[in-house]
This record gives C-alpha cells, structure tokens and sequence, in this order.
C-alpha cells in the first residue's frame, strides 16, 4: 500500500506544471539593478542631471516636438556606454501611453511580423537615428565597450525597441528596464528572446524589472494582442537580494497576480529608488 501511494505521488507531481518563479538573486545583480534604477529615476530631472549614476554624461537625448528625453552616458570604471529613458512626465506622455493602437515595426523591417506599441512607435521613430548616432560615436571611440540601454515606465518600453532595433548594428548589447508596459505582440516578445537568450537567468541579456504591485506592466492587456517578453525580475520590499523572484514573461505568480493598476505607489520606486529622490546627480 505504501509503495502504491508513493507512485502515485510521484506521479501526481510529475504531472504539476514547472514552478514559474524562483526565490533570490545574486548580490552582484542586485547591485547593477540598483545602479541602473538610479540612472531611470535620475532621467525625470532632464538637463538638470549633471552626472547620471555618477557617471560621464555624453549628451542628452531629446525631442522637445515628441516629448522624448533621456542621457547618453559612459562608464569608464565598468567600461559601458548607457542609453537611458525617461519615462512619462507630461500630459503629453500620457496620451502617447493610451495609444494602444499595435503599429508595424517598420524601422527594423528583420522583425518579422513584430507590431508594437502605437504610441510609444512615433516617440521611438522621433530618435532612433540621433540615438544610434549618438552611441556609435562612443562605441568608434571605445570599441571595447559593451552597450546597455535601460528606461523606466515609458522610457522602459523605449529601451525595448532600442533593444530590438540596434541588434544587429551593436554587439555586446544588455538591456535593464524598470516598470516596462507591453510593448508589442507575439512575434516582438518572441525576437527579444530569442535574440537576448531569455529563456534562463545564465544567458538572459534582457533584465526586465517589476515592483510589488506595479499597475504599469499589466498594460496594455494581452487582449488586445500584447505579450510581455523575457524573464521578469520582481522586487519586493524590502529590496534584498532574497525579496526578489525571477519569473516567467506572462505570469500571475509575481507583478502580474498582485491586482495593480497605473501609475501607484509601487511604480514611483524601483530597487529602493524613488522618482526624482532617488536620482543620483551630481
């Protein structure tokens, strides 16, 4: 009887779908996503910021016409060159952020069948140009460092088509985003994993960050033809290495399952960062 009941429980949890979330990271990834969630928060002071991070600031990334802004920086200790996004700050912002209409990816035709987000498409198509101009600059004068791109909220999304965008145009490319929304369909989510290898934390080169309850990334709805890509790393308070989870692209068991909606509380802080307060400029 007993041997019966032990097959029997082996075979019920064989039959159990694989566990979509893992407890803890290293200190060391804690410790780039806290850096990077300075960086974010710091892009809301504009041209105030003098030095992002505490790191070189090359230029400033704008488009008044489009309300698109952010900073080129560099990072000679890490040996990086950093594209970061602000995020929405304007009513300007918040239109673009209900324009759900899914838009071809017509910029970087070799996705095929990738639509994105309508409204975050025209900011992207405002500064794809000067923003791969800006970076390839840097990277002819230090060849030997590596490219990361990085945006909360908005800015999040923007880091996403860069991500896409300038695959094949800039090797050694590490994307961090902070309370990303979706940004496209199916065929968008399936290019960046495929081509950022998110299928595991070993390989992954896409970090795609949550917090708490964030309301942000539930939009917009898969419904409407929306899938989140990649691996999502979820922050819970208090920030530390072994409050945090790596989950699945779509899942209830971290972010998705915690009944956020908008803009809250827990999408004003990441890693301990909060908007403004938490930017590092000096």
């Amino acid at each position: 009887m007993r041997t019966f009941l032990a097959s029997t429980c082996l075979l019920l949890m064989a039959a159990l779908p694989a566990a979509s979330q893992t407890q803890g990271i290293s200190q060391a990834l804690l410790d780039r996503f806290i850096h990077f969630a300075t960086i974010d928060m710091s892009t809301y002071l504009n041209g105030l910021c003098v030095s992002p991070g505490g790191l070189t600031k090359v230029d400033d990334i704008t488009n008044d016409a489009t309300d698109v802004h952010g900073y080129l920086l560099r990072d000679d200790a890490a040996q990086e060159i950093v594209a970061a996004f602000r995020g929405t700050e304007s009513i300007q912002n918040y239109e673009t952020d209900t324009n759900y209409t899914l838009a071809n990816f017509d910029t970087f035709p070799a996705c095929s069948g990738c639509q994105v987000h309508g409204g975050y498409y025209l900011l992207w198509e405002s500064v794809y140009e000067s923003v791969q101009s800006m970076i390839q600059s840097q990277v002819d004068q230090y060849p030997d460092y590596g490219v990361v791109i990085t945006g909360h909220s908005l800015g999040g999304s923007l880091a996403a088509l860069a991500a896409a965008q300038y695959s094949s145009t800039f090797s050694n490319m590490t994307i961090f985003t902070m309370g990303e929304p979706r940004t496209g369909n199916a065929a968008f989510a399936s290019f960046i994993d495929d081509t950022y290898k998110t299928s595991s934390p070993d390989t992954t080169k896409f970090y795609r960050c949550t917090h708490e309850n964030d309301g942000v990334p539930n939009v917009p709805e898969t419904d409407l033809g929306y899938v989140h890509h990649g691996l999502e790393y979820w922050n819970r308070d208090p920030t530390g290495t072994n409050t945090s989870y790596i989950c699945g692209g779509e899942t209830t068991e971290c972010c998705g399952g915690q009944g956020g909606s908008g803009i809250n509380a827990a999408h004003l802080v990441y890693w301990g960062k909060p908007v403004l307060i938490g930017g590092q400029c000096l």
